[in-house]
């Protein structure tokens, strides 16, 4: 069942990717090029070209309304016996809403919901998720065995940000980030209110967008009768990206970790990788599609990722002061 079920995700990878690298034939590039080499083509409805909207898009608290979708599917690989032959696919669904200005900035919300069809337990003196077998060794009573959780949905992430871009392209954001104990499968959430101060900032040039949006989570409430080790979490999602043309881009989005509350061999997590992105329009509106590879060079020893595939479609909605 299960090489059927792998089998499975392999063809919906390949046709998420030839959908991905043949969307110009299914759009009209006529258009898309024409904003973006004559100022007078640019209307009501498409005041930015796809070039500009890539570049904004950079920046994970873009001031645009949107909602991605992001399909995720890991390998995993540790020392508990069977590690190297886990893995999941994950469904995020993030909305983005900004609450801006006129002068471009003011305040960002978004959060994101994740489904987890299949994510690996450690099942030996009870279960242990991947979050808790970075702080605790579930083979110190004896060895255990893996299994898989149903569908259901986990817990969900939030943030809240003020700042935005100066002229000079100067990106400056502060704000609060959390984690909300929404999961319906409670084998695989913390069951904790998690929150903690949030900092973006970056640059925006001719050629392309960098910078950093920081986090510093900790506990602040568990549910009641519930005895969850305390969470103390530092996490850096880098971005980059450079400008190809045409609304595409080389980008690299990793997401570092750190778990202070881990053991020793089991805090950081680093990912090293890039992919490509595509800015293009269904009619008016404007569509960011992103496909990214990334490898695990540094993650926890007993249990953690090895490998990331994300395909990311970002449908993005206009507002007044995003015209500008």
């Amino acid at each position: 069942m299960r090489s059927i079920v792998g089998d499975l995700k392999s063809i919906g990878l390949a046709a998420i990717l030839a959908l991905f690298f043949t969307s110009e034939s299914a759009v009209s590039d006529q258009q898309d090029s024409s904003t973006e080499t004559s100022p007078d083509s640019v209307t009501l409805e498409s005041p930015k070209s796809n070039d500009q909207i890539a570049r904004e898009m950079s920046n994970p608290l873009a001031a645009f309304y949107s909602l991605a979708y992001n399909a995720e599917q890991r390998t995993y690989q540790g020392s508990i016996a069977g590690a190297g032959d886990q893995d999941n696919f994950l469904h995020v669904f993030q909305p983005v809403i900004p609450f801006l200005q006129k002068n471009g900035k003011g305040f960002v919300f978004r959060f994101a919901v994740t489904i987890n069809p299949d994510q690996p337990i450690y099942d030996s003196d009870r279960d242990h998720a991947e979050w808790l077998i970075r702080q605790v060794d579930p083979t110190a009573n004896g060895e255990g065995e893996w299994y898989r959780t149903h569908g259901h949905a986990d817990d969900t992430t939030f943030d809240i940000a003020y700042g935005g871009a100066n002229d000079d392209g100067f990106i400056l954001m502060y704000g609060l980030a959390g984690i909300l104990p929404t999961a319906s499968d409670t084998t695989n959430a913390r069951q904790q209110l998690i929150m903690g101060p949030e900092l973006n900032i970056g640059k925006m040039t001719d050629w392309g967008v960098y910078g950093a949006l920081i986090s510093q989570m900790i506990d602040w409430r568990e549910k009641d009768g519930k005895d969850t080790p305390d969470a103390n979490m530092t996490t850096v999602q880098a971005y980059f990206s450079y400008a190809l043309g045409n609304g595409w881009q080389l980008i690299s989005n990793p997401v570092i970790s750190y778990d202070w509350e881990a053991d020793s061999g089991n805090k950081l997590t680093l990912p090293l990788g890039a992919g490509v992105a595509k800015t293009t329009r269904i009619g008016n509106m404007p569509l960011r599609m992103s496909a990214e590879l990334y490898n695990y060079i540094e993650s926890p020893d007993r249990f953690g990722p090895e490998w990331l595939f994300e395909f990311t479609v970002t449908p993005i909605l206009w507002n007044k002061y995003t015209r500008n």
